[in-house]
């Protein structure tokens, strides 16, 4: 009978690979495998800091997660420490580190922050900074909203923080600091970057600056010269928004409470429909109604019944 059984649940495991490999994403580990779930908003610089940990001999795990999905680890990783980077925005810290702990996992958030408005600048800029009405493409000022509920849960309970302009400006003291916060040996390893990204278990993602840097090494990298541009634009009400609301983000870390040099725009930023990905997804469920959109004889401004 027991045979019977396992012969069952190995099919059935089959059949989950072949039709929705997903699935098995969620197979339990160890109810004591550590897990480092580093996170904070896109366009921080998270996958810099990602890369770095990533390279330690012990460590594999998730370069970046994806932003709409709880953190799911990928099966038959088996080193003795997982590492899984993600970012806020349908979810906050919060959520994520709950939804590993539901599966076992013993978790060590860590958050990394940037200046606010630097990430919104660079967020707004992104196709992936949809400035959408869903759960998987919500408003910018509700992913905002997220993160600063994250930080502000980060400081009541100790949770290391990477400020990501002290990261580029002495990356090595950064990262040993950090280390030292997560009981982590030093490796030097995370400056060096000798590991394939072939050797990852899910190398998925990253934005475009960092696929371009990965081949070198971190002082390398963040030394590369770049294009300097001013910060903007961004529309002046949510400019306003932004300092006002992040005013104790700024205090305690040390931002500037107003940066007047920012190249403004009038009006505010408007969540739209429009932008969203469902629209199209729900559009090409829909063939005849897409292609009429797509020739722009049809409008469809208000979410589809």
């Amino acid at each position: 009978m027991k045979s019977l059984a396992t012969d069952i649940f190995g099919c059935l495991i089959l059949r989950a690979w072949f039709s929705k490999p997903w699935l098995l994403l969620i197979l339990p580990y160890s109810s004591s495998h550590p897990v480092v779930l580093a996170t904070g908003l896109q366009s921080s610089g998270s996958s810099l800091v990602s890369w770095c940990f990533l390279q330690r001999q012990e460590m594999d795990g998730v370069l970046d997660g994806d932003t709409d999905i709880i953190p799911l680890i990928p099966p038959g990783t088996n080193a003795p420490r997982l590492w899984y980077k993600t970012t806020i925005s349908s979810f906050t810290l919060q959520d994520q580190l709950a939804c590993l702990e539901d599966a076992g996992f013993e978790v060590q958030p860590l958050l990394v922050v940037r200046d606010i408005r630097n990430v919104w600048a660079s967020l707004a800029k992104k196709d992936y900074g949809r400035d959408g009405v869903t759960a998987e493409d919500p408003p910018l000022r509700l992913r905002f909203r997220r993160f600063r509920d994250s930080w502000e849960y980060a400081q009541a309970h100790d949770i290391p923080i990477i400020k990501f302009e002290e990261f580029l400006t002495d990356p090595e003291k950064i990262l040993r600091r950090c280390c030292t916060q997560l009981s982590l040996d030093w490796d030097e390893s995370m400056m060096t970057w000798p590991k394939p990204i072939t050797d990852l278990a899910d190398s998925r993602h990253g934005n475009a600056t960092f696929q371009q840097s990965r081949e070198m090494d971190l002082l390398t990298a963040i030394g590369k010269p770049s294009q300097q541009r001013g910060i903007g634009p961004i529309a002046a009400e949510d400019l306003q928004w932004l300092e006002e609301f992040f005013t104790d983000f700024n205090e305690q870390l040390n931002y500037p409470t107003h940066l007047p040099e920012i190249e403004q725009i009038s009006g505010r930023s408007v969540p739209s429909w429009d932008v969203s990905r469902r629209k199209k997804w729900r559009l090409q469920q829909k063939p005849f109604r897409y292609l009429l959109s797509k020739l722009g004889l049809h409008s469809d401004d208000s979410r589809p019944a």
